[in-house]
């Protein structure tokens, strides 16, 4: 079974280099074969690989790439931007209470030493401030997108100390190269766009999530 997600991660990973290259291309009608392909990978990958094929934890990762995967196919859809963000937002929230819940009754690093989650807040609202010239009437989604992409950087840094160390870090590093992706993904969407941008969007999302889906694998280990 082991050997078999394996397999199926490498071939997310061999999807994810067709769609930068469709990207690289522009190419959007291809993009349809391989980026709702992402998500479904990660899902199956996730399942088999599992040492535990049920409870909390597990539900809520799968729940949360399945509503990446509503964002992704929606994003590609012409006046489905709000529908597609709100899948985002959502697929976060589950992510941040997966994050809230690992190790619960144990107290995390940001717990401990609130001040590391100060940066985290400064770059969200100097990045929204920046932005706002350019949103219109989607300041307010916006916003709340970006707190909530901030709320689940600060509940992966907080992982420290309620898991493994190993699990923290796949956790912590996947959660900023979400924040960095969906990052430029507004930039290459309200302020300017670029074909480097667009595809350091999908490589970061690609890696961010695959990262997150190692990470709770370590996580949902039996103890």
């Amino acid at each position: 079974m082991k050997q078999l997600a394996k397999i199926i991660f490498g071939i997310y990973a061999l999807v994810v280099v067709l769609e930068l290259l469709f990207i690289y291309f522009d190419q959007p009608q291809l993009r349809w074969f391989t980026k709702p392909l992402l998500m479904p990978l990660l899902m199956l990958g996730f399942y088999i690989a599992s040492a535990k094929q049920s409870g909390t934890f597990f539900k809520l990762i799968l729940v949360a790439l399945l509503l990446s995967w509503a964002g992704d196919v929606l994003l590609q859809m012409k006046g489905m931007f709000i529908p597609g963000l709100v899948s985002f937002l959502l697929a976060h929230v589950f992510y941040i209470v997966y994050f809230l819940k690992t190790g619960k009754g144990q107290k995390g690093l940001i717990q401990l030493q609130p001040l590391i989650g100060i940066p985290v807040l400064i770059y969200i609202l100097i990045f929204l401030w920046q932005l706002y010239p350019f949103l219109d009437a989607l300041k307010i989604p916006v916003t709340v997108y970006g707190i909530t992409i901030g709320t689940m950087l600060l509940s992966a840094i907080n992982t420290k100390r309620k898991t493994s160390d190993n699990a923290a870090v796949l956790f912590l590093i996947g959660a900023i190269l979400f924040v960095i992706s969906d990052s430029l993904l507004a930039v290459n969407l309200f302020a300017m766009h670029d074909v480097v941008l667009s595809l350091c969007v999908m490589l970061t999302y690609a890696a961010a999530q695959y990262l997150i889906v190692k990470g709770a694998l370590i996580n949902n280990q039996p103890n």
